[in-house]
């Protein structure tokens, strides 16, 4: 529990010294909201790395070594931040979700949110990672469940609304 605490202290840190801060995009009637969110939660990422093994030939009748390279999939725990202000939007990943090849962001592993609808119920909104990789992410407003799916990796946890207001966000 000590590091989903940790991990919220760091993403509240991140979004209050981040150099653009979201900011409420006026429509016109003065009913605007900026949505700044903490995900914390567990992912799973592809990954890959050169084992050595022994394994028993059952014709020899003996061990022989067995050595190469095995992709798997590998869980880990951590957090992403979303800012939203309008139709506008940038999500921050950890380390642990950006491929070694990719397609930018920014030094700060800021990515610009594509295709970004805020519904009453949902947010949905995708990001680019690389030219094969364009994951996508949906997050619950009622309970804060967010789920990100792309090429190689997945994510999921739970949203909470850094600013105050009414509903959770």
């Amino acid at each position: 529990m000590h590091l989903r605490s940790a991990l919220k202290a760091f993403g509240a840190a991140l979004i209050i010294c981040a150099p653009a801060l979201a900011q409420p995009a006026d429509d016109g009637n003065g009913d605007s909201e900026a949505i700044n969110l903490i995900c914390t939660g567990r992912g799973e990422k592809l990954a890959s790395g050169y084992t050595s093994s022994l394994e028993w030939d059952r014709y020899d009748h003996k061990y022989r070594t067995r050595s190469g390279y095995e992709t798997s999939m590998r869980g880990f725990e951590s957090a992403v931040t979303l800012q939203i202000y309008g139709n506008d939007g940038r999500i921050r990943l950890p380390e642990k979700l950006i491929p070694p090849i990719n397609s930018g962001g920014d030094h700060r592993h800021w990515w610009q949110l594509d295709d970004l609808i805020v519904g009453q119920n949902e947010i949905r909104a995708s990001y680019r990672l690389n030219g094969l990789n364009k994951p996508k992410i949906r997050i619950d407003r009622e309970t804060g469940e967010i789920n990100i799916k792309g090429t190689g990796q997945d994510f999921s946890g739970t949203c909470e609304k850094v600013d105050p207001g009414q509903r959770r966000f």
